[in-house]
């Protein structure tokens, strides 16, 4: 088989398995993806591709392009949490190709293939492309357009077909292929004549005006300013006004507005322009002066707290990148020093670094400085790092005796770590958030067991088979994670318990009138099946509870258990308890489920759900 073909069909069977084993298991998690799933199932039961609804209520957060893909996914599966993913994890799988691609084109083929790999066995990646929400297509969408950037900017004779020259010596063997210590494949340079690619540019921006209707302007803004930051750090500022042309910035313009461009208007005609005022300037525009949806709010400290508190957390991507790259965030040290490395030494494989760095600089600045902070905001960027990592264990399997052995030793005894912790943590976690789950535990013994065979195979100069027993760790830790964990973890959610309830009261969720109070999760809109017509009504005080439950008819009512007192004297004898629990990774308040009570048996009996008794009337 070709060595190419060989490595990209590896890179299929890790990033599949880790992906879509399961993917369907668990219910849909709260918020983003019971939100985001109840928003395409709204507009796929209206037939309505224009204008994003949830609950009943305009949705003005995100444009529709993962609304489209979900759709898409109800139409070949029906509606359910796989049909929901699908197309995430389609789009993690060919990200990863993407990725080996990329770094191919920019280096050799063994590194492509180390980055293929690591980028489809890091947690927040293997997150985002398991999930329904838009960060895996708009992942795919970037990477898409900088291995067209990269094609654009390679010099004359390079590309696809080209196979670098070998160099002399062996250093060994990866899953049959042999190790060489090679050339360039397809050195980058700065454009040295007046004109770029047509069509590759073409292409480069289809894929950033897609990108502009899976997230908004912010997905063409980043790529473009990575890029713009390579051409000037490869050309200078004396050549700035050369490089911007040569971007075609006029064929950006018409390709970007003519992909992006006539959504935005039809769903500005549809909803009388609400959808982009609210957009534009309620969710993209206000995360840079105040954090939105409680990510990151420092104004209740004193002003000295706030200043100690707004410095660390303007370091918050810092510790989420060595919590989402894991378990290659080991490897992160050597990996920074391999790209100084690189960049002093001016080599052949300069360039491909500094468009890595770039591309990764520009998304950790840029969101570094915006107040709200999530850690799948520099996602896109992860294929970068993977890159500067697969050049890390390149130059670890060809040329061991370059790197000091204690990068090694530190990333294995990081793994050992992780593992002892796990062991210890996670039935602490357990007993207080899920009880019956202690062994969870036993997925800790993954990475303790992996690390300290690494730790024995490197001992023994062994340099191959602990990366491939590395990489094989990482494939298996994170598909028990997601794969079976999680379908654990998920026994303990709360939507399908309180709709099961309300069927064993006899009642259908779809239909009876629904409310919750001081209380809201966005799997209740998804698990009640509710449509525009009937959706879930949101009591935030007493008089619109009341509105609520004067109305005849059998009513529910979703709330936390603190509430109840407040409800009892409001609502004395009209209201019974038809099912409580634990709230779902809460601190051990209950979720209480109310029902009204017919007129003739307001004073009496007591209702028994699920074998625990409850008074009946409050």
């Amino acid at each position: 088989m070709p060595e190419q073909a060989r490595y990209q069909l590896w890179i299929i069977a890790a990033a599949g398995m880790v992906f879509f084993v399961h993917l369907g298991g668990a219910h849909l998690w709260d918020m983003d993806e019971a939100l985001y799933a109840s928003c395409a199932r709204e507009m796929h039961e209206r037939g309505d591709w224009v204008v994003p609804m949830f609950n009943g209520h305009l949705f003005p957060e995100k444009p529709p392009l993962m609304f489209w893909t979900m759709m898409v996914g109800f139409d070949l599966f029906g509606v359910n949490e796989f049909a929901a993913r699908f197309f995430s994890a389609v789009l993690g799988v060919a990200t990863a190709l993407l990725t080996f691609h990329l770094g191919r084109l920019l280096f050799n083929v063994r590194i492509g293939f180390w980055a293929g790999i690591i980028t489809a066995s890091t947690i927040i990646f293997t997150v985002s492309a398991r999930a329904a929400t838009v960060d895996s297509a708009l992942t795919f969408l970037t990477t898409a357009a900088f291995l067209l950037f990269a094609l654009a900017v390679a010099k004359p004779g390079t590309g696809f077909g080209h196979r670098p020259e070998a160099g002399r010596g062996r250093a060994g063997h990866v899953l049959g292929t042999r190790l060489k210590a090679e050339k360039c494949a397809c050195p980058l340079g700065p454009p040295d004549c007046g004109k770029s690619p047509w069509r590759l540019m073409a292409l480069m921006y289809a894929c950033l005006g897609a990108a502009v209707l899976a997230k908004g302007p912010v997905g063409a803004i980043l790529p473009l300013g990575a890029m713009a930051l390579f051409l000037l750090i490869e050309r200078g500022w004396r050549n700035l006004l050369r490089s911007a042309w040569w971007m075609r910035p006029f064929t950006a313009l018409v390709v970007v507005a003519a992909i992006a461009l006539p959504w935005y208007v039809w769903v500005g005609l549809r909803t009388d322009w609400q959808w982009p005022r609210q957009f534009f300037l309620e969710f993209n525009l206000r995360p840079f002066r105040q954090p939105i949806q409680g990510h990151g709010d420092v104004s209740s400290y004193q002003w000295l707290v706030a200043a100690l508190v707004s410095l660390l957390y303007r370091l918050y991507h810092i510790p989420g990148v060595l919590v989402g790259f894991f378990p290659w965030a080991v490897f992160l040290g050597p990996t920074l020093v391999d790209a100084v490395q690189r960049m002093r030494r001016r080599d052949q494989t300069r360039a491909g670094v500094a468009l890595a760095v770039c591309w990764f600089g520009t998304w950790f600045v840029f969101w570094s400085i915006c107040k709200t902070k999530l850690p799948h905001y520099l996602l896109p960027a992860y294929p970068a790092l993977a890159l500067l990592t697969g050049c890390f264990v390149d130059r670890w399997l060809t040329e061991p005796a370059s790197l000091k052995v204690w990068w090694l030793r530190n990333a294995w005894l990081s793994m050992i770590l992780v593992g002892i912790g796990m062991i210890i943590a996670l039935p602490i976690v357990a007993a207080r958030y899920m009880p019956g789950e202690a062994r969870l535990a036993l997925i800790g013994l993954i990475p303790l067991l992996g690390g300290a065979w690494c730790w024995r195979a490197t001992a023994r100069n062994r340099h191959q088979a602990a990366a491939i027993g590395f990489a094989v760790t990482a494939v298996v830790f994170l598909t028990v994670v997601f794969g079976f964990a999680a379908l654990r973890v998920d026994r303990h959610q709360n939507a399908p318990a309180v709709f099961a309830a309300i069927r064993a009261d006899g009642s259908e969720p779809s239909t009876v009138p629904l409310a919750t109070y001081c209380f809201f999760r966005e799997s209740l809109v998804y698990y009640a099946h509710r449509t525009a017509d009937c959706p879930v009504t949101v009591c935030d005080d007493m008089r619109q509870l009341r509105q609520f439950l004067d109305r005849p008819g059998r009513r529910y009512v979703l709330t936390k258990d603190e509430s109840e007192s407040e409800i009892r004297a409001a609502f004395a004898g009209r209201i019974r308890v038809i099912n409580r629990q634990r709230r779902f990774l809460g601190d051990g308040d209950d979720l209480v489920v109310l029902a009204t009570l017919p007129d003739a048996v307001a004073g009496g009996r007591a209702s028994e759900t699920g074998g625990r008794r409850f008074p009946n009337a409050l």
